[in-house]
């Protein structure tokens, strides 16, 4: 789905970095690395899984694993990082810290994990919308120099909120990006992400998971295509998927909505009618 989540297997040889962007990295399978920052003295991190890092760009780390360990990398975009700075077009420096604990970031992370190892069935906004979070919080707590984020005051237009509904509509059945919806306003996407949810009541992911439920509950009174193919005409990459959103939003399965629509309409229909 997108070349900048990795899942990183590292070797037990000593590696010389450098990166040319900049990263959060989750460690999942625990150990302990040796490392060296810029000629520093070596020092070793003990990791449990769950443990963060920061990495920026142009670092010269040395870096040895004394076990086989995993980690996943979420890359961070200099335009997501700018603009959660509230700085248009600025390169945006963070702190390369090896260590860290921090619950905001874990969160974000483990969600991208489950994503990941689904196969990222939510799609592109799921991550740029995880992405959009991630750069609030490392440019806010981890930048260099740290900068506040700017209040963003009032919400969308009127006219602004239904191009956008107009837009997720339009494009139900398609990967629909925050980027491509920011652009309907045009809004950077983390401008874009706060008045939305000050204007709808809910995040971009979430309103566009209602609209393609919504979506197919018309499909499945309405039409008598398979389920997977309701699935896919309402967004949702696997029926797997496509079922445990639907459960989690109207309570039942859709075969379950299925029926019981039916059965209703069934009973309502006008006497004399087979």
């Amino acid at each position: 789905m997108s070349s900048r989540v990795e899942l990183i297997s590292l070797s037990t040889k000593p590696l010389r970095l450098v990166h040319e962007s900049q990263f959060v990295m989750m460690i999942l399978q625990p150990g302990a690395m040796d490392i060296s920052i810029d000629g520093a003295p070596t020092e070793r991190f003990e990791y449990v899984a769950g443990d963060i890092a920061i990495c920026c760009r142009h670092v010269v780390g040395l870096v040895q694993s004394r076990e086989q360990m995993k980690e996943l990398r979420f890359e961070l975009s200099d335009l997501h990082l700018s603009e959660a700075a509230g700085e248009a077009n600025r390169e945006i420096e963070l702190q390369s810290i090896p260590k860290l604990k921090d619950s905001r970031i874990r969160a974000l992370m483990t969600a991208v994990n489950i994503e990941r190892a689904s196969g990222f069935p939510s799609g592109q906004l799921f991550l740029e919308s995880i992405e959009v979070a991630l750069a609030a919080v490392v440019v806010q707590t981890y930048s260099l120099p740290i900068r506040a984020r700017r209040r963003i005051k009032g919400g969308l237009t009127d006219v602004g909120r239904r191009d956008v509904i107009d837009f997720v509509r339009s494009r139900i059945s398609e990967d629909i990006s925050l980027t491509d919806m920011a652009a309907i306003t045009g809004l950077s996407t983390t401008h874009f992400s706060h008045v939305f949810k000050k204007s709808m009541g809910e995040s971009p992911h979430h309103f566009v998971l209602q609209q393609r439920v919504q979506y197919a509950k018309e499909l499945l009174v309405s039409s008598n295509l398979r389920m997977i193919d309701i699935a896919l005409a309402s967004g949702f990459k696997t029926q797997q998927h496509f079922a445990r959103i639907f459960r989690k939003m109207c309570g039942l399965s859709p075969t379950e909505y299925q029926r019981l629509k039916l059965s209703d309409q069934w009973r309502r229909r006008p006497s004399g009618l087979v």
